[in-house]
């Protein structure tokens, strides 16, 4: 299962910068356009927070795969999900600024990039949520290796 979080994790970075991308030189607002620039209705706030939130989930995901504390499984699970809120915050802007009669930077980014950022998105908080219920645990199962991925540090010889 940690491979998957990871998998999983990359696939929703990909998605989002390739859509930040697109908000990159755009103006804030029509006075500080340059002709033929468009320009942006997202927070720059949250244009940098967003991503912010995606990196330290990433490091306290690593952080529990190193230590396998089940607390940094849970502080994961929130970082993510804080993330994914300010994430819909940037698509409702997004799919309003859609319908405004001005183009703006916003009507470039593919809905499909929008589509496959967030289904990413919901599955990696999924993943993660499993693996903080246990989902993956080898309880009861000595031969199975589900998702425990931490190597022993020394082995014992007797």
């Amino acid at each position: 299962m940690a491979q998957l979080v990871l998998g999983l994790w990359v696939l929703t970075a990909f998605g989002g910068a390739y859509m930040f991308s697109f908000t990159l030189g755009a103006a804030r607002s029509r006075a500080e356009a340059e002709p033929g620039q468009l320009t942006t209705t997202l927070p720059p706030l949250s244009l940098f927070v967003h991503p912010l939130f995606g990196l330290a989930g990433l490091g306290l995901w690593i952080a529990y795969l190193a230590a396998g504390q089940q607390s940094l499984a849970w502080m994961t699970l929130a970082v993510f999900i804080a993330g994914a809120g300010i994430g819909d915050v940037l698509l409702v802007k997004t799919l309003k600024g859609r319908k405004d009669a001005e183009p703006t930077v916003e009507d470039r980014i593919p809905t499909a990039a929008m589509a496959m950022h967030g289904i990413s998105a919901v599955a990696l908080i999924g993943a993660v949520l499993l693996v903080c219920l246990g989902v993956d645990s080898q309880a009861g199962d000595d031969d199975a290796d589900f998702g425990d991925t931490r190597a022993p540090l020394v082995e014992v010889h007797r």
